[in-house]
């Protein structure tokens, strides 16, 4: 850093070979060893923790190797140089914490290292500021800001030693504090994560010891703050509305300004209606389905408002279909002519049932839990209880959506044999005729039409989680084929539509 030369460069990149060496024995050793290990337990974690390790110390060494090959390194001031070799000096008096021993000193290590980070960074804008150097150091601050990053992810890999993947710099101590609103008494809990997330967020179980009960139990939700505060709020809501439903929020951590927020939560009993149905549990399922309509028929009672409730389904599809057509370009299609017959493209009959909408909406609202996909259901067969999860976006809205997202995400079981697949759709007729007679009963008599939209909206978006080609295509003509018939439908016309039920849900 301070006198580069060609030599000198020759001399390090000489010994890559042995960096390359040390990685592959490793990567050895670990797949000797994670063989004879459970894959949920804490000598395969720690064991795929090292080789993790391994694989940053080697990127860290090929990031170190590169600036060799940095030109503007030779064109900056002797002082520039001496300034950014201070912080390379830094990177390696944290390397020396590194301790690669499978013992509870890895999570102080880590969190030493943690702490140096954010000084490092700071003093890399020192050094990086316009007309600081004379010259151009954008080349060399990138890659000081990579070395930062990496270390930063060897802290990570530290804590998930003993932690597990969940752990990171970032929620340790959101996880710490939450641990400590459980137990006082001592500093020590464990961390298994529950949920692998679209997003990154961390879905956990966190336990802690408690001298008077022993192991307590709950759940970690990490995510953006926004999030959690609308989860917060739905919780809320749920528990002034119906509170049998809603989990116990134990502790929050949402500050101004943070990028993360974080909630513990009470760990229900029970079994999600997704797991029963992929484990082939159809008399729990059937049990469970038989609860939820009880449960529904009294939340819908007791929240009911007068006003009536415009969900925009339409607008929300419109919305992700970018998503949708770049998982599957091909599936919706522009407008088409077959043999002198002109058919609408699929953004065209959005248009059109968008313009229906506003006449179809609901003669009342009623709390819903706005994402009632199956593996938001949670039922304890012990007491017959039902309980709803990821409330971010309750809202009083029409039941009509609750019922088709439920609907469609029975139907989207990636599960195909007649058999079992007879049982789902009979799971979904049920739904259907128990939302039917509720309608009934409550003079509404858009409730078909209605549903048709909303299924209509859930079938072509649940494409975008869908890449066996031929299932989403299935998917795909359903939205078409509801969302054609509902444009072709004249307002005054709706209360004597009926669902094609046995054409839309017979496979």
């Amino acid at each position: 850093m301070t006198q580069p030369s060609e030599s000198l460069a020759q001399r390090l990149i000489n010994r890559k070979g042995y960096r390359s060496t040390l990685l592959e024995k490793v990567e050895l050793a670990v797949a000797l060893d994670v063989q004879r290990r459970k894959v949920d337990g804490q000598g395969f974690q720690q064991s795929k923790s090292l080789e993790r390790l391994a694989r940053l110390l080697d990127q860290l060494g090929q990031a170190c190797l590169e600036f060799t090959a940095i030109k503007p390194l030779q064109q900056l001031s002797d002082k520039t140089r001496k300034e950014y070799a201070k912080l390379v000096r830094s990177v390696g008096k944290s390397l020396k914490l590194l301790m690669i021993n499978i013992d509870d000193a890895n999570t102080r290590q880590g969190l030493k290292i943690g702490r140096r980070i954010s000084k490092m960074t700071a003093r890399l804008a020192l050094i990086a500021e316009p007309g600081g150097s004379g010259a151009d150091s954008s080349a060399v601050d990138f890659q000081l800001h990579r070395m930062i990053h990496l270390l930063a992810a060897l802290a990570d890999a530290l804590l998930a030693t003993n932690f597990g993947p969940a752990v990171r710099l970032q929620n340790y101590k959101q996880l710490q504090n939450a641990a400590h609103a459980m137990t006082s008494q001592s500093d020590d809990f464990t961390v298994e994560r529950l949920a692998l997330t679209r997003s990154g967020s961390t879905i956990a179980t966190l336990k802690a010891e408690h001298a008077a009960s022993g192991n307590m139990m709950a759940v970690y939700k990490e995510g953006q703050s926004q999030k959690v505060i609308e989860e917060l709020d739905g919780v809320d809501q749920w528990k002034r509305v119906y509170p049998k439903v809603a989990p116990r929020v134990l502790s929050h951590h949402v500050e101004q300004g943070d990028e993360l927020g974080s909630m513990v939560i009470e760990h229900l009993p029970g079994q999600t209606l997704e797991s029963m149905l992929l484990n082939s549990q159809w008399a729990s399922a059937a049990q469970l389905v038989h609860t939820l309509q009880r449960t529904l028929r009294k939340i819908w009672k007791t929240s009911r408002t007068q006003e009536p409730a415009q969900p925009e389904y339409m607008q929300q599809l419109r919305k992700r279909m970018p998503e949708t057509r770049h998982t599957h370009p091909t599936l919706f299609n522009t407008r088409q002519t077959l043999c002198g017959l002109h058919r609408p493209g699929f953004d065209e009959l959005i248009d059109r049932v968008e313009a229906l909408e506003h006449a179809l909406r609901a003669p009342f609202s009623v709390l819903i839990h706005g994402d009632f996909n199956i593996d938001n259901l949670l039922y304890d067969e012990l007491t017959d209880r039902i309980y709803f999860i990821d409330l971010h976006r309750a809202s009083y809205s029409d039941y009509v959506q609750d019922i088709s997202v439920l609907m469609a995400s029975i139907y989207r079981l990636p599960i195909m044999d007649a058999a079992p697949r007879a049982e789902l759709m009979a799971l979904i007729k049920q739904l259907y005729w128990f939302a039917r007679r509720f309608a009934k009963a409550n003079k509404d008599a858009g409730f078909d039409a209605r549903l048709a939209i909303a299924l209509g909206r859930s079938f072509a978006t649940s494409t975008r989680f869908i890449y066996d080609t031929p299932f989403a295509n299935r998917l795909a003509l359903r939205a078409n084929y509801l969302l054609e018939a509902i444009s072709l439908l004249k307002p005054d016309k709706s209360g004597k539509y009926r669902l094609p039920l046995e054409d839309i849900f017979s496979d």
